[in-house]
């Protein structure tokens, strides 16, 4: 949008430099204001364009990269182990069955996912 405008600016002082000279003096027939000739006040219009062009086209503001950026760190509870982004627990079940004087034990592990935490 900004390069439009100095685009256009710079188009208008062009067409706008292309004056006739006309003798001056009590005959004179030209369009003046207050003695000052209307191209003279578009070439001030323009000049004036351009430099607010100018000016607007440098106020802008580079992002610049942290060298050291600060990655927080994910973790998981206890000694659980993290894979792909995701904690991986294991918890172990023991169920006892027994009748009579005849005990058995089951163990039966369970694993289980979660989010990890970031720090």
């Amino acid at each position: 949008m900004k390069k439009l405008l100095v685009t256009l600016v710079a188009a208008a002082s062009i067409a706008s430099a292309n004056a006739q000279e006309q003798p001056g003096g009590a005959s004179a027939t030209g369009a003046t204001i207050g003695g000052v000739a209307a191209g003279t006040v578009a070439a001030a219009a323009t000049a004036v364009a351009i430099a607010g062009a100018l000016v607007a086209n440098s106020n802008g503001t580079a992002q610049v990269e942290d060298p050291d950026p600060v990655v927080p760190e994910e973790t998981c509870s206890g000694d659980d182990a993290l894979a792909d982004g995701v904690c991986i627990g294991t918890t172990v079940t023991v169920t006892q069955t027994g009748t009579g004087t005849m005990t058995s034990t089951v163990t039966v592990p369970v694993t289980f996912t979660y989010a990890p935490t970031l720090q």
